[in-house]
């Protein structure tokens, strides 16, 4: 078996020589069952020389260096269409893989044939399992997002668990799959991409495709900054968070369900976030962070209703 690994870099040079080393770590320290391996990596416009960085920690590597940012969706794609291997294993460039998780990995695949897509458990730099979303966009998930909580029925989980949605962060995707539904839409260009594709998967209702969640598979965060709820994210880049995830959710529900699911969940956001906003002015309550981002929930689920009319269609600006 072949493996090809996909790593979508954009400005992450700090993080992107231990990543590389982590896999090449994963390769080299194969016992039992050899297995051949690429690495690509799509250094998206980065302004760090992320690139350079890269060919610098690990020269074997095959780099693509694209002039404008095209979106990780398109950058995925790019290295996809490239790949020659039997699973196409997707990594964020801020993740460390730990020892064995990719023999995992393809351990789920060997004995489960149904196994479409394998993701791994992605913890924090304490080594505690992350609060990472296992459902796909919907009325359970977004609202307990709305709410604060996080949708994850699998943190706790020990043994391999089918689930409809696993993040793209570290996970492996069967290129059969990839060849006969498609590449990633480059529709969504700041996110949602992972959730659509396990989407396609569920919806083709072939009993043969399965997405499992693998918790013995392990990458570690390499910044504690990084894959925090979307209040923190706020807190440190601002609307730009937000804005992406509201213009990617009105083109995954216009896509998968109707435009007035669309409305209706962008409307949802602008009413419980102005009640949050409302409750966040009481003294001891809430504080100018959190009115903050209550405020530019609102204001961007608005603007993403307007500029993608409900969805159907998607700016990249």
């Amino acid at each position: 078996m072949k493996l090809s690994f996909v790593i979508v870099t954009n400005n992450t040079s700090k993080f992107i020589g231990r990543c590389l080393d982590s896999i090449k770590q994963t390769i080299e320290n194969q016992t039992a069952s050899k297995f051949d391996a690429e690495i690509i990596v799509v250094d998206d416009a980065s302004t760090d020389d992320c690139g350079s960085v890269a060919k610098t920690a690990l020269p074997e590597i095959e780099l693509i260096q694209n002039s404008e940012n095209k979106g990780y969706a398109a950058a995925a794609n790019q290295a996809v269409e490239r790949a020659t291997g039997d699973l196409i294993v997707f990594v964020d460039p801020r993740i460390e893989v730990l020892a064995g998780s990719v023999r995992r990995l393809m351990d789920q695949f060997a004995t489960n044939a149904s196994c479409a897509i394998a993701g791994g458990k992605v913890v924090g730099t304490d080594n505690l399992g992350l609060k990472t979303v296992d459902r796909l966009p919907g009325l359970v998930a977004n609202f307990k997002r709305m709410f604060g909580c996080t949708c994850s029925k699998t943190r706790n989980a020990e043994q391999p668990t089918k689930v409809k949605f696993v993040p793209f962060t570290f996970a492996a995707v069967r290129s059969d799959i990839i060849n006969k539904l498609g590449q990633l839409d480059e529709r969504f260009y700041a996110g949602l991409a992972d959730a659509d594709f396990c989407r396609r998967i569920v919806k083709s209702l072939n009993p043969s495709y399965a997405i499992y969640y693998v918790p013995q598979a392990t990458a570690r965060v390499l910044d504690k900054f990084s894959f925090q709820p979307e209040c923190s994210d706020y807190a440190l880049h601002g609307s730009a968070v937000i804005k992406a995830r509201t213009r990617s959710e009105q083109m995954y529900f216009w896509k998968h369900y109707c435009p007035f699911t669309a409305l209706f969940f962008g409307g949802m956001d602008m009413i419980v976030f102005t009640i949050r906003y409302a409750a966040y002015l009481i003294p001891g309550v809430g504080s100018k962070d959190k009115r903050g981002y209550a405020c530019s929930v609102v204001c961007e689920s608005a603007k993403a209703i307007l500029s993608t009319q409900l969805g159907s269609q998607f700016p990249a600006e």
